[in-house]
Protein backbone atom coordinates (compact mmCIF):
# COMPACT_ATOMS: atom_id res chain seq x y z
CA UNK A 1 0.00 0.00 0.00
CA UNK A 2 1.15 3.78 -0.32
CA UNK A 3 2.54 5.35 2.53
CA UNK A 4 -0.09 8.05 3.44
CA UNK A 5 1.85 10.68 4.43
CA UNK A 6 4.21 10.40 1.60
CA UNK A 7 1.39 11.15 -0.49
CA UNK A 8 -0.34 14.09 1.57
CA UNK A 9 3.40 15.46 1.47
CA UNK A 10 3.76 15.72 -1.97
CA UNK A 11 1.01 18.02 -1.65
CA UNK A 12 2.81 19.95 1.40
CA UNK A 13 -0.35 18.57 3.52
CA UNK A 14 0.83 17.37 7.15
CA UNK A 15 -1.50 15.12 9.25
CA UNK A 16 -0.74 13.81 12.91
CA UNK A 17 -1.81 10.45 12.20
CA UNK A 18 -2.91 8.23 9.38
CA UNK A 19 -6.08 6.82 11.34
CA UNK A 20 -9.01 6.37 9.12
CA UNK A 21 -11.34 9.01 9.66
CA UNK A 22 -11.77 12.94 9.26
CA UNK A 23 -8.53 15.21 10.22
CA UNK A 24 -7.98 18.75 10.74
CA UNK A 25 -4.58 20.72 9.32
CA UNK A 26 -3.66 24.21 8.04
CA UNK A 27 -3.84 24.50 4.21
CA UNK A 28 -0.77 24.94 2.33
CA UNK A 29 -2.68 27.23 -0.05
CA UNK A 30 -3.66 29.90 1.94
CA UNK A 31 -2.91 29.40 5.67
CA UNK A 32 0.23 31.43 5.13
CA UNK A 33 -0.73 34.14 4.14
CA UNK A 34 -3.91 34.48 5.95
CA UNK A 35 -4.22 36.70 9.39
CA UNK A 36 -5.13 33.35 11.32
CA UNK A 37 -2.93 31.25 10.06
CA UNK A 38 -2.83 28.46 12.55
CA UNK A 39 -6.51 27.84 11.68
CA UNK A 40 -7.15 24.12 10.57
CA UNK A 41 -9.61 25.38 7.71
CA UNK A 42 -8.41 21.93 5.59
CA UNK A 43 -10.57 19.01 6.27
CA UNK A 44 -8.55 15.90 5.18
CA UNK A 45 -10.14 12.61 5.30
CA UNK A 46 -8.33 9.04 5.46
CA UNK A 47 -10.25 6.25 3.89
CA UNK A 48 -10.03 2.73 4.69
CA UNK A 49 -8.32 1.69 1.70
CA UNK A 50 -5.34 4.20 2.49
CA UNK A 51 -6.46 6.84 -0.16
CA UNK A 52 -7.05 10.33 1.22
CA UNK A 53 -9.12 13.59 0.14
CA UNK A 54 -9.33 17.15 1.44
CA UNK A 55 -11.44 20.67 0.65
CA UNK A 56 -9.91 24.11 2.63
CA UNK A 57 -12.97 25.85 3.41
CA UNK A 58 -11.62 29.00 2.85
CA UNK A 59 -9.95 28.83 -0.25
CA UNK A 60 -11.57 25.81 -1.77
CA UNK A 61 -8.12 23.73 -2.54
CA UNK A 62 -9.14 20.53 -3.07
CA UNK A 63 -7.74 17.21 -4.12
CA UNK A 64 -7.15 13.16 -3.40
CA UNK A 65 -4.26 10.90 -3.36
CA UNK A 66 -3.30 7.34 -2.52
CA UNK A 67 -5.19 4.22 -3.00
CA UNK A 68 -4.62 1.58 -5.64
CA UNK A 69 -4.41 3.85 -8.27
CA UNK A 70 -1.90 5.94 -6.87
CA UNK A 71 1.43 6.81 -8.20
CA UNK A 72 4.18 9.42 -6.71
CA UNK A 73 4.36 12.33 -8.30
CA UNK A 74 8.01 12.04 -10.16
CA UNK A 75 8.02 15.23 -12.38
CA UNK A 76 10.43 18.32 -11.74
CA UNK A 77 8.77 21.35 -9.87
CA UNK A 78 7.39 23.66 -13.05
CA UNK A 79 7.50 27.70 -12.33
CA UNK A 80 5.41 29.97 -13.65
CA UNK A 81 6.91 33.28 -14.90
CA UNK A 82 4.74 36.34 -13.96
CA UNK A 83 4.07 38.76 -17.00
CA UNK A 84 5.21 42.25 -16.55
CA UNK A 85 2.88 44.68 -15.93
CA UNK A 86 2.64 46.67 -19.04
CA UNK A 87 1.65 49.97 -17.47
CA UNK A 88 2.82 50.16 -13.87
CA UNK A 89 0.81 52.96 -11.54
CA UNK A 90 2.97 54.97 -9.70
CA UNK A 91 0.99 57.74 -8.10
CA UNK A 92 1.91 60.54 -6.11
CA UNK A 93 0.18 58.57 -3.25
CA UNK A 94 2.26 55.64 -3.78
CA UNK A 95 5.04 57.19 -2.91
CA UNK A 96 3.80 59.36 0.26
CA UNK A 97 3.06 56.35 1.35
CA UNK A 98 6.74 54.40 1.20
CA UNK A 99 7.98 58.34 2.31
CA UNK A 100 6.12 58.08 5.45
CA UNK A 101 8.30 54.85 5.84
CA UNK A 102 11.26 56.35 5.19
CA UNK A 103 11.35 55.18 1.81
CA UNK A 104 12.57 57.65 -0.84
CA UNK A 105 11.04 57.53 -4.12
CA UNK A 106 14.22 56.42 -5.79
CA UNK A 107 14.51 53.12 -3.78
CA UNK A 108 10.72 52.81 -4.84
CA UNK A 109 11.24 53.45 -8.10
CA UNK A 110 14.67 51.29 -8.22
CA UNK A 111 12.78 47.95 -6.94
CA UNK A 112 10.18 49.08 -9.62
CA UNK A 113 7.53 48.67 -7.16
CA UNK A 114 3.85 49.59 -8.10
CA UNK A 115 0.33 50.17 -7.39
CA UNK A 116 -2.65 47.45 -8.70
CA UNK A 117 -6.05 45.62 -7.64
CA UNK A 118 -5.43 42.28 -7.16
CA UNK A 119 -7.80 39.33 -5.51
CA UNK A 120 -7.08 37.94 -1.74
CA UNK A 121 -8.48 34.60 -0.91
CA UNK A 122 -8.05 36.34 2.39
CA UNK A 123 -11.72 38.87 1.84
CA UNK A 124 -12.39 36.85 -1.32
CA UNK A 125 -12.64 40.10 -3.62
CA UNK A 126 -9.85 42.47 -4.87
CA UNK A 127 -8.46 45.45 -3.44
CA UNK A 128 -5.84 47.87 -3.70
CA UNK A 129 -2.62 46.94 -3.24
CA UNK A 130 1.10 47.07 -3.69
CA UNK A 131 3.30 44.97 -6.08
CA UNK A 132 7.05 44.39 -4.81
CA UNK A 133 8.14 42.18 -8.10
CA UNK A 134 10.90 39.99 -7.32
CA UNK A 135 13.67 40.11 -10.05
CA UNK A 136 16.36 37.40 -10.48
CA UNK A 137 19.15 36.99 -13.08
CA UNK A 138 16.79 39.33 -15.67
CA UNK A 139 13.73 38.03 -15.39
CA UNK A 140 10.30 38.63 -13.06
CA UNK A 141 9.87 35.24 -11.14
CA UNK A 142 7.80 36.09 -8.46
CA UNK A 143 5.35 39.28 -7.31
CA UNK A 144 3.92 39.72 -3.67
CA UNK A 145 1.01 41.59 -3.08
CA UNK A 146 0.23 43.45 -0.03
CA UNK A 147 -2.86 45.60 1.19
CA UNK A 148 -2.73 48.53 3.31
CA UNK A 149 -3.91 46.19 6.27
CA UNK A 150 -0.68 43.81 6.08
CA UNK A 151 -2.89 40.91 3.87
CA UNK A 152 -0.75 39.29 1.63
CA UNK A 153 -0.36 36.63 -1.40
CA UNK A 154 1.80 35.68 -4.39
CA UNK A 155 1.80 34.33 -7.62
CA UNK A 156 0.77 30.85 -8.40
CA UNK A 157 3.58 28.39 -8.17
CA UNK A 158 6.80 31.28 -8.45
CA UNK A 159 9.78 29.77 -8.13
CA UNK A 160 11.39 30.38 -4.85
CA UNK A 161 14.20 33.43 -4.93
CA UNK A 162 14.86 35.99 -2.56
CA UNK A 163 14.00 39.06 -3.12
CA UNK A 164 16.85 41.29 -4.34
CA UNK A 165 18.19 38.33 -5.05
CA UNK A 166 20.80 39.74 -7.60
CA UNK A 167 22.48 41.53 -4.46
CA UNK A 168 24.00 38.02 -3.59
CA UNK A 169 28.06 39.02 -4.08
CA UNK A 170 30.72 36.24 -4.15
CA UNK A 171 32.74 38.00 -1.58
CA UNK A 172 30.63 40.30 -0.29
CA UNK A 173 28.91 40.13 3.00
CA UNK A 174 24.93 39.64 3.21
CA UNK A 175 22.02 40.97 5.02
CA UNK A 176 18.97 38.84 5.49
CA UNK A 177 15.80 40.36 6.55
CA UNK A 178 12.10 39.37 7.16
CA UNK A 179 10.22 41.77 4.42
CA UNK A 180 10.49 43.84 1.56
CA UNK A 181 10.34 47.19 3.24
CA UNK A 182 12.92 45.79 5.85
CA UNK A 183 15.53 45.43 2.44
CA UNK A 184 14.36 49.06 0.67
CA UNK A 185 15.22 50.29 4.52
CA UNK A 186 18.65 49.07 4.30
CA UNK A 187 19.11 50.00 1.12
CA UNK A 188 17.91 53.67 2.05
CA UNK A 189 20.78 53.26 4.74
CA UNK A 190 23.63 53.00 2.20
CA UNK A 191 23.68 49.05 2.12
CA UNK A 192 23.76 46.92 -1.46
CA UNK A 193 23.55 43.17 -0.62
CA UNK A 194 20.25 42.68 1.16
CA UNK A 195 17.72 39.88 0.80
CA UNK A 196 14.52 38.53 2.29
CA UNK A 197 12.62 35.42 2.25
CA UNK A 198 9.51 36.02 0.25
CA UNK A 199 7.30 34.26 3.17
CA UNK A 200 8.80 35.63 6.36
CA UNK A 201 9.12 33.94 9.72
CA UNK A 202 7.14 31.56 11.45
CA UNK A 203 4.20 31.63 13.46
CA UNK A 204 4.66 28.95 15.30
CA UNK A 205 6.61 25.98 15.12
CA UNK A 206 7.69 25.26 11.91
CA UNK A 207 5.91 22.56 9.79
CA UNK A 208 7.13 23.10 6.29
CA UNK A 209 10.29 23.63 4.09
CA UNK A 210 8.51 25.93 1.69
CA UNK A 211 9.83 29.05 3.63
CA UNK A 212 13.52 28.33 3.04
CA UNK A 213 13.47 27.05 -0.56
CA UNK A 214 15.13 30.16 -1.52
CA UNK A 215 18.27 28.62 0.04
CA UNK A 216 18.03 25.85 -2.48
CA UNK A 217 17.90 28.38 -5.17
CA UNK A 218 20.89 30.15 -4.69
CA UNK A 219 22.91 27.56 -2.74
CA UNK A 220 25.38 28.18 -4.62
CA UNK A 221 25.76 31.63 -4.42
CA UNK A 222 25.36 31.76 -0.68
CA UNK A 223 28.18 29.39 -0.23
CA UNK A 224 30.57 32.23 -1.76
CA UNK A 225 29.35 34.86 0.61
CA UNK A 226 31.55 35.55 3.19
CA UNK A 227 29.46 36.98 6.06
CA UNK A 228 25.73 36.85 6.84
CA UNK A 229 24.19 39.51 8.88
CA UNK A 230 20.96 38.60 10.18
CA UNK A 231 19.11 41.24 10.46
CA UNK A 232 14.80 39.55 11.24
CA UNK A 233 12.66 41.48 13.48
CA UNK A 234 13.44 41.30 17.33
CA UNK A 235 9.99 39.01 18.34
CA UNK A 236 9.96 35.74 18.95
CA UNK A 237 9.20 34.42 14.85
CA UNK A 238 11.77 36.39 14.01
CA UNK A 239 14.19 34.67 16.60
CA UNK A 240 13.01 31.66 15.07
CA UNK A 241 13.63 32.58 11.45
CA UNK A 242 17.29 33.83 12.90
CA UNK A 243 18.44 30.43 14.10
CA UNK A 244 17.03 28.32 11.09
CA UNK A 245 18.98 31.07 8.52
CA UNK A 246 21.99 30.60 11.16
CA UNK A 247 21.71 27.04 11.27
CA UNK A 248 21.63 26.48 7.23
CA UNK A 249 24.47 28.80 6.71
CA UNK A 250 26.43 28.21 9.35
CA UNK A 251 26.74 29.57 12.55
CA UNK A 252 30.85 30.67 12.01
CA UNK A 253 29.89 32.71 9.23
CA UNK A 254 26.29 34.25 10.99
CA UNK A 255 26.28 37.75 12.64
CA UNK A 256 22.99 38.86 14.36
CA UNK A 257 21.76 42.49 14.17
CA UNK A 258 20.41 43.69 16.97
CA UNK A 259 18.36 47.09 16.81
CA UNK A 260 16.88 49.47 19.52
CA UNK A 261 14.42 47.95 21.93
CA UNK A 262 11.43 50.38 20.55
CA UNK A 263 12.05 49.04 16.82
CA UNK A 264 11.06 45.64 16.15
CA UNK A 265 12.53 45.85 12.34
CA UNK A 266 14.88 47.97 10.02
CA UNK A 267 12.61 49.80 9.04
CA UNK A 268 11.20 51.08 12.36
CA UNK A 269 14.81 51.54 13.31
CA UNK A 270 15.00 54.10 10.30
CA UNK A 271 12.39 55.77 11.09
CA UNK A 272 12.76 56.20 14.84
CA UNK A 273 16.33 56.87 15.29
CA UNK A 274 17.72 58.03 11.58
CA UNK A 275 20.07 56.07 8.66
CA UNK A 276 23.15 56.43 11.29
CA UNK A 277 21.33 54.18 13.85
CA UNK A 278 20.39 51.59 11.56
CA UNK A 279 24.09 51.51 9.67
CA UNK A 280 25.60 51.46 13.43
CA UNK A 281 23.10 48.57 14.80
CA UNK A 282 24.35 46.47 11.39
CA UNK A 283 28.33 47.62 11.84
CA UNK A 284 28.14 46.19 15.30
CA UNK A 285 26.51 43.05 14.49
CA UNK A 286 27.44 40.38 17.29
CA UNK A 287 29.14 37.06 16.20
CA UNK A 288 26.65 34.17 16.95
CA UNK A 289 27.90 31.95 19.67
CA UNK A 290 30.91 29.27 18.73
CA UNK A 291 34.45 30.34 19.47
CA UNK A 292 36.38 32.46 21.13
CA UNK A 293 35.60 34.51 24.59
CA UNK A 294 31.99 35.63 25.47
CA UNK A 295 30.80 36.76 28.71
CA UNK A 296 27.74 34.39 30.55
CA UNK A 297 25.07 37.44 28.99
CA UNK A 298 26.20 36.29 25.53
CA UNK A 299 24.35 32.49 26.70
CA UNK A 300 21.30 33.69 28.95
CA UNK A 301 18.66 33.52 26.49
CA UNK A 302 20.03 30.21 25.50
CA UNK A 303 20.07 29.15 29.00
CA UNK A 304 16.32 30.57 30.14
CA UNK A 305 15.28 28.45 26.42
CA UNK A 306 16.86 25.24 27.86
CA UNK A 307 15.07 25.81 31.43
CA UNK A 308 11.79 26.65 29.71
CA UNK A 309 12.19 23.63 27.07
CA UNK A 310 12.46 25.88 24.14
CA UNK A 311 16.07 25.36 23.33
CA UNK A 312 17.06 22.07 21.49
CA UNK A 313 15.59 18.59 22.88
CA UNK A 314 16.83 15.23 23.10
CA UNK A 315 15.12 13.61 19.93
CA UNK A 316 13.45 10.24 19.82
CA UNK A 317 15.00 7.75 17.31
CA UNK A 318 11.55 6.17 16.92
CA UNK A 319 12.43 3.06 19.12
CA UNK A 320 10.35 3.92 22.51
CA UNK A 321 12.55 1.41 24.82
CA UNK A 322 15.12 3.00 22.72
CA UNK A 323 14.72 5.91 24.77
CA UNK A 324 16.08 4.48 27.98
CA UNK A 325 19.18 4.08 26.73
CA UNK A 326 20.12 7.01 24.33
CA UNK A 327 17.88 9.72 22.37
CA UNK A 328 20.18 13.09 20.64
CA UNK A 329 20.10 16.55 20.90
CA UNK A 330 21.06 18.03 17.07
CA UNK A 331 24.36 18.80 16.66
CA UNK A 332 26.21 16.28 18.74
CA UNK A 333 28.98 13.68 17.55
CA UNK A 334 27.36 10.02 17.67
CA UNK A 335 30.23 7.65 17.61
CA UNK A 336 28.85 3.96 16.13
CA UNK A 337 30.40 0.61 15.94
CA UNK A 338 29.88 -3.45 15.92
CA UNK A 339 31.25 -6.28 14.35
CA UNK A 340 31.30 -6.27 10.23
CA UNK A 341 27.69 -7.62 9.66
CA UNK A 342 25.79 -7.20 12.53
CA UNK A 343 23.97 -4.56 11.72
CA UNK A 344 24.94 -1.36 12.64
CA UNK A 345 24.62 0.55 9.13
CA UNK A 346 20.85 -1.29 8.81
CA UNK A 347 20.00 -0.34 12.56
CA UNK A 348 21.38 3.71 11.35
CA UNK A 349 19.43 3.41 8.34
CA UNK A 350 15.88 2.38 9.94
CA UNK A 351 16.92 5.91 12.41
CA UNK A 352 16.90 7.73 9.46
CA UNK A 353 13.87 6.66 7.82
CA UNK A 354 11.70 6.48 11.14
CA UNK A 355 12.75 10.29 11.88
CA UNK A 356 12.08 11.21 8.62
CA UNK A 357 8.75 9.66 9.16
CA UNK A 358 8.15 11.50 12.52
CA UNK A 359 9.60 14.98 11.95
CA UNK A 360 10.50 15.00 8.42
CA UNK A 361 14.11 15.16 9.26
CA UNK A 362 16.80 15.47 6.28
CA UNK A 363 19.40 12.72 6.34
CA UNK A 364 22.38 13.20 4.07
CA UNK A 365 24.52 10.01 3.63
CA UNK A 366 28.53 8.82 2.68
CA UNK A 367 28.28 5.35 2.26
CA UNK A 368 30.79 4.25 -0.22
CA UNK A 369 30.68 0.79 1.38
CA UNK A 370 26.99 0.09 0.44
CA UNK A 371 27.02 2.00 -3.19
CA UNK A 372 24.03 4.07 -3.84
CA UNK A 373 21.99 1.81 -5.33
CA UNK A 374 22.46 -0.94 -3.29
CA UNK A 375 22.17 1.89 -0.30
CA UNK A 376 18.72 3.28 -1.62
CA UNK A 377 17.65 -0.55 -2.05
CA UNK A 378 18.30 -1.27 1.86
CA UNK A 379 16.10 1.87 2.44
CA UNK A 380 13.26 1.13 0.21
CA UNK A 381 13.04 -1.96 2.22
CA UNK A 382 12.53 -0.10 5.37
CA UNK A 383 10.33 2.06 4.10
CA UNK A 384 8.18 -0.68 2.41
CA UNK A 385 8.71 -3.22 5.02
CA UNK A 386 8.92 -5.77 2.34
CA UNK A 387 12.06 -7.53 0.78
CA UNK A 388 13.45 -6.17 -2.51
CA UNK A 389 14.72 -10.01 -3.45
CA UNK A 390 12.80 -12.41 -3.86
CA UNK A 391 12.34 -15.58 -0.73
CA UNK A 392 10.24 -16.50 1.86
CA UNK A 393 8.57 -13.22 2.05
CA UNK A 394 6.68 -11.75 -1.33
CA UNK A 395 9.36 -9.34 -2.59
CA UNK A 396 7.86 -5.40 -3.14
CA UNK A 397 5.76 -4.72 -6.09
CA UNK A 398 7.46 -1.97 -8.37
CA UNK A 399 5.18 0.56 -7.90
CA UNK A 400 6.00 0.46 -4.02
CA UNK A 401 9.67 0.47 -4.68
CA UNK A 402 8.80 3.57 -6.85
CA UNK A 403 6.61 5.42 -4.04
CA UNK A 404 9.42 4.35 -1.79
CA UNK A 405 12.14 6.39 -4.29
CA UNK A 406 9.97 9.20 -4.49
CA UNK A 407 9.20 9.58 -0.69
CA UNK A 408 13.23 8.78 0.06
CA UNK A 409 14.08 11.56 -3.15
CA UNK A 410 12.82 14.29 -0.75
CA UNK A 411 14.13 13.58 2.62
CA UNK A 412 17.57 11.41 1.83
CA UNK A 413 20.52 12.80 -0.27
CA UNK A 414 23.85 10.93 -0.55
CA UNK A 415 26.91 12.46 -0.88
CA UNK A 416 30.17 10.76 -2.46
CA UNK A 417 33.40 11.01 -4.98
CA UNK A 418 33.57 8.48 -8.04
CA UNK A 419 37.38 9.87 -9.03
CA UNK A 420 38.92 9.95 -5.59
CA UNK A 421 38.97 9.16 -2.05
CA UNK A 422 37.85 12.27 -0.44
CA UNK A 423 39.41 14.27 2.69
CA UNK A 424 36.73 15.21 5.51
CA UNK A 425 37.07 18.34 4.73
CA UNK A 426 35.48 18.26 0.89
CA UNK A 427 32.96 16.02 2.75
CA UNK A 428 31.96 18.58 5.22
CA UNK A 429 31.76 21.70 2.25
CA UNK A 430 29.32 19.14 0.19
CA UNK A 431 27.49 18.84 3.88
CA UNK A 432 27.41 22.57 4.36
CA UNK A 433 25.71 22.63 0.57
CA UNK A 434 23.30 20.01 1.52
CA UNK A 435 22.27 21.85 4.94
CA UNK A 436 21.61 25.06 2.68
CA UNK A 437 19.62 23.45 -0.38
CA UNK A 438 18.12 20.79 1.80
CA UNK A 439 17.70 21.86 4.85
CA UNK A 440 20.08 18.51 5.98
CA UNK A 441 20.27 17.95 9.98
CA UNK A 442 21.93 14.53 9.77
CA UNK A 443 25.16 13.21 8.29
CA UNK A 444 25.89 9.74 8.15
CA UNK A 445 29.48 8.52 7.17
CA UNK A 446 29.65 5.05 6.99
CA UNK A 447 32.22 4.41 7.68
CA UNK A 448 35.73 6.19 9.15
CA UNK A 449 37.86 4.04 7.04
CA UNK A 450 37.09 5.67 3.84
CA UNK A 451 37.81 9.03 5.42
CA UNK A 452 40.92 7.80 6.71
CA UNK A 453 42.82 6.61 3.14
CA UNK A 454 42.98 10.31 3.02
CA UNK A 455 45.18 10.69 6.24
CA UNK A 456 48.80 12.82 5.45
CA UNK A 457 51.77 11.00 5.83
CA UNK A 458 52.80 13.42 8.34
CA UNK A 459 50.56 12.83 10.28
CA UNK A 460 49.44 9.76 13.25
CA UNK A 461 46.64 7.71 12.64
CA UNK A 462 45.69 9.57 16.45
CA UNK A 463 46.69 12.59 15.11
CA UNK A 464 44.38 12.47 12.51
CA UNK A 465 41.48 11.23 14.25
CA UNK A 466 41.64 13.89 17.06
CA UNK A 467 41.38 17.02 14.28
CA UNK A 468 38.11 14.92 12.00
CA UNK A 469 36.41 14.81 15.25
CA UNK A 470 37.01 18.05 16.03
CA UNK A 471 36.11 19.71 12.62
CA UNK A 472 33.08 17.41 12.69
CA UNK A 473 31.57 18.68 15.96
CA UNK A 474 32.44 22.17 14.64
CA UNK A 475 30.37 21.39 11.45
CA UNK A 476 27.53 20.13 13.89
CA UNK A 477 27.79 23.20 16.38
CA UNK A 478 28.13 25.99 13.73
CA UNK A 479 24.73 23.90 11.39
CA UNK A 480 22.88 22.23 14.11
CA UNK A 481 23.55 19.16 12.45
CA UNK A 482 24.26 15.88 13.80
CA UNK A 483 27.24 13.59 12.50
CA UNK A 484 26.73 9.99 13.01
CA UNK A 485 29.92 8.58 12.53
CA UNK A 486 30.32 4.18 12.25
CA UNK A 487 33.52 2.63 12.77
CA UNK A 488 34.91 -0.83 12.37
CA UNK A 489 36.63 -2.13 15.59
CA UNK A 490 39.47 -3.87 15.76
CA UNK A 491 40.30 -7.37 15.42
CA UNK A 492 38.20 -8.84 18.87
CA UNK A 493 39.34 -12.35 20.25
CA UNK A 494 36.96 -14.79 20.64
CA UNK A 495 36.98 -16.45 24.06
CA UNK A 496 37.25 -19.93 23.41
CA UNK A 497 35.23 -21.13 21.12
CA UNK A 498 32.49 -18.60 22.29
CA UNK A 499 30.48 -15.73 20.16
CA UNK A 500 32.02 -12.83 19.71
CA UNK A 501 32.83 -10.50 22.22
CA UNK A 502 30.87 -7.20 22.09
CA UNK A 503 33.40 -4.29 21.02
CA UNK A 504 33.97 -1.00 23.50
CA UNK A 505 34.62 2.34 21.98
CA UNK A 506 38.29 1.54 23.27
CA UNK A 507 38.26 -1.41 20.74
CA UNK A 508 37.32 1.14 17.77
CA UNK A 509 40.20 1.38 14.96
CA UNK A 510 42.59 4.22 15.36
CA UNK A 511 42.68 6.01 18.64
CA UNK A 512 40.38 6.38 22.48
CA UNK A 513 39.63 9.42 20.60
CA UNK A 514 36.71 7.75 19.52
CA UNK A 515 35.37 7.43 22.92
CA UNK A 516 36.70 10.60 24.83
CA UNK A 517 35.65 12.85 22.35
CA UNK A 518 32.10 11.57 20.99
CA UNK A 519 29.09 13.09 22.70
CA UNK A 520 27.41 9.50 22.88
CA UNK A 521 28.94 5.92 21.85
CA UNK A 522 26.36 3.38 20.34
CA UNK A 523 27.31 -0.39 19.74
CA UNK A 524 25.12 -3.06 17.52
CA UNK A 525 25.63 -6.58 18.43
CA UNK A 526 23.82 -9.57 16.96
CA UNK A 527 23.16 -12.69 18.83
CA UNK A 528 23.19 -15.15 16.41
CA UNK A 529 22.37 -17.98 18.77
CA UNK A 530 19.69 -16.18 20.42
CA UNK A 531 18.77 -14.25 17.18
CA UNK A 532 18.18 -10.95 18.67
CA UNK A 533 20.32 -7.87 18.17
CA UNK A 534 21.66 -5.89 20.94
CA UNK A 535 22.04 -1.74 20.54
CA UNK A 536 24.25 -0.44 23.28
CA UNK A 537 24.47 3.08 24.17
CA UNK A 538 28.61 3.13 25.67
CA UNK A 539 28.34 6.40 26.58
CA UNK A 540 25.95 9.11 27.03
CA UNK A 541 27.30 12.66 27.71
CA UNK A 542 24.29 14.71 28.78
CA UNK A 543 22.50 12.55 30.93
CA UNK A 544 19.67 11.90 32.34
CA UNK A 545 17.87 13.92 29.64
CA UNK A 546 19.18 11.67 26.33
CA UNK A 547 19.16 8.85 28.25
CA UNK A 548 21.36 6.39 30.48
CA UNK A 549 23.97 3.47 29.26
CA UNK A 550 22.53 0.51 28.84
CA UNK A 551 21.28 -2.24 26.43
CA UNK A 552 17.63 -2.69 24.28
CA UNK A 553 17.12 -5.97 22.66
CA UNK A 554 15.51 -5.81 19.27
CA UNK A 555 15.03 -8.60 16.47
CA UNK A 556 15.57 -8.19 13.27
CA UNK A 557 11.87 -9.37 11.12
CA UNK A 558 12.83 -10.56 7.55
CA UNK A 559 9.92 -10.17 6.47
CA UNK A 560 9.37 -6.70 6.90
CA UNK A 561 13.35 -5.50 7.04
CA UNK A 562 13.30 -3.98 9.88
CA UNK A 563 14.58 -4.26 13.88
CA UNK A 564 11.66 -4.36 15.92
CA UNK A 565 12.60 -3.42 20.09
CA UNK A 566 11.52 -5.71 22.56
CA UNK A 567 9.47 -4.27 24.94
CA UNK A 568 10.73 -3.70 28.67
CA UNK A 569 13.92 -5.24 27.40
CA UNK A 570 15.98 -2.01 28.68
CA UNK A 571 19.20 -2.63 30.71
CA UNK A 572 21.28 -0.58 32.84
CA UNK A 573 25.32 -1.39 31.68
CA UNK A 574 26.85 -3.04 33.91
CA UNK A 575 23.69 -5.56 34.74
CA UNK A 576 23.55 -8.77 33.53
Amino acid sequence: MADVFAALAEHNIRIRSTSVGNHKTTCPACSSTRRKKNDQCLSVTVKPDDSVVWHCHHCSFSGGAGGSEYRPVRERRVYRKPAREASPQRPDSLHAWFEKRGISRAVVDRFGIYKTRQWFPQTDKEEDCIAFPYEWDGELRNVKYRTANKLFRQEKDPEPVFFNADSIGAGEDLIICEGEIDVMALIEAGFHHVVSLPNGAPSGPETSEKRYEPFGTHWELLLQVKRFLIATDMDGPGEALANEIARRVGKDRSFRVRLPAESKDANECLLNHGKQMLVDCVNAAEPWPIDGLHDIESFANDVLDIYHGRGPQPLTTGFKEFDKAFRYIPGQFIAVTGIPNHGKSRFIDQVAVQTARLRDERWGFFSPETGESNHIVDLSEIWVGQPFYDGPTVRMTEDELVTAMAWLNERIFLLGAVDHTPSIDWLLERARAAVIRYGVTNIVIDPYNEIEASRPDKLTETEFISQLISKCKQFGKRHGCTIWMIIHPTKLKAHGEGKEPIPGLYDLAGSAHWRNKADAGLVVYRDYEEQVTFVISKKIRRQPICGRPGSVTFQFVGADRRFEEMPASFKNLGSE
